[in-house]
């Protein structure tokens, strides 16, 4: 279903950019241009939302609480190209950290923030090595709001924090592993998709791990902790919200991407009638559907406030401190 986007302009664009480009870095520096055009035309937007409303693949994509609530454009071997969707928090504080400091591995990320007031993130020096009690000391290498750096770039392995943006918001972002690899036509393949698990293990015990493009075997999410950070290993961090699924998840999702359709000025009635009459549609969607055919205002959602760590929050001052 994403091929209805393929012949699209702006797809072509980095499509063909993609290919010319001697770097990933230098590939995502020359993309900003054409990702500030997508983020400000209305008519490619609603492409990216009929792209998803018709692709089954999406309609039935399993939603937890380790989502950000999403909508595909497009996505090769090489790049990846997505909306993202941004909750504010309920209180509407400015320095609320909406997640714990991490990274994406060895993917690049450049960030378009072309809807709502956008947040402001902190990007730390590469490379945190925990001592045996899981504490590391990290340095702030830039502190910004995305509205001062649009687009931006988080580089591979780069350890950064998303402070909760101070209204709604929506990302266009486009990520890269951070080299070209013959291997990475491999990463979709049918076959080896199923073994997965077991490619990664052994990639790491032949230390090919780094050569062939697989995340690091030990990752650690951080939070402040007095005058330095604590690391708690990422699989134990996301754990809780892999297993929160279900029909909360599931209605938070939807009610987050239709109140986005209404605030951003998306909404295609034709589109949600046809929506609507699709059989296999799962039944969470008809409440939110019902409500913006009906012209009803779909309430908006917030930030969950609560993270997998002892305290639960964290906030701007507390990274300051141990950053200091």
């Amino acid at each position: 279903m994403q091929n209805t986007l393929a012949s699209h302009p702006y797809v072509k664009e980095i499509i063909d950019l993609e290919c010319s480009s001697t770097s990933r870095i230098e590939f995502h520096e020359k993309s900003h241009p054409i990702l500030l055009k997508m983020g400000s035309d209305q008519e490619f937007l609603k492409q990216v939302i009929k792209r998803n409303f018709r692709d089954e693949g999406f309609i039935n994509h399993k939603w937890s609480g380790f989502n950000i609530p999403f909508f595909y454009i497009y996505e090769t071997d090489d790049f990846v190209l997505k909306i993202h969707l941004f909750p504010s928090d309920k209180e509407r504080r400015n320095n609320l950290a909406a997640n714990c400091v991490h990274h994406h591995n060895n993917y690049i990320l450049s960030t378009n923030a072309f809807f709502g007031s956008g947040y402001e993130c902190f990007l730390f020096s590469n490379n945190p090595q925990v001592d045996e009690n899981l504490e590391v000391k990290m340095k702030i290498a830039k502190r910004f709001h995305q509205k001062d750096w649009n687009p931006h770039i988080v580089k591979a392995w780069q350890p950064h924090v998303v402070i909760a943006p101070q209204s709604f918001s929506a990302t266009l972002v486009l990520w890269t592993p951070d080299e070209k690899r013959t291997t990475d036509k491999l990463r979709q393949h049918p076959l080896l998709k199923p073994i997965k698990k077991q490619l990664k293990w052994l990639a790491y015990r032949l230390g090919l791990a780094n050569k062939i493009g697989v995340a690091a075997e030990n990752t650690y999410q951080f939070y402040p902790n007095g005058t330095t950070f604590k690391g708690v290993a990422e699989s134990e961090y996301v754990a809780p919200m892999l297993a929160e699924v279900g029909d909360e998840v599931d209605n938070y999702c939807m009610q987050m991407m239709f109140y986005f359709l209404q605030k951003a000025d998306l909404v295609e009635r034709d589109l949600l009638r046809n929506l609507a009459n699709n059989s296999s549609l799962p039944s969470y969607y008809y409440k939110w559907i019902d409500k913006v055919l009906n012209d009803e205002e779909v309430d908006e959602v917030f930030h969950a406030p609560n993270l997998n760590i002892p305290q639960k929050q964290f906030f701007v001052e507390d990274i300051l401190k141990a950053a200091s």
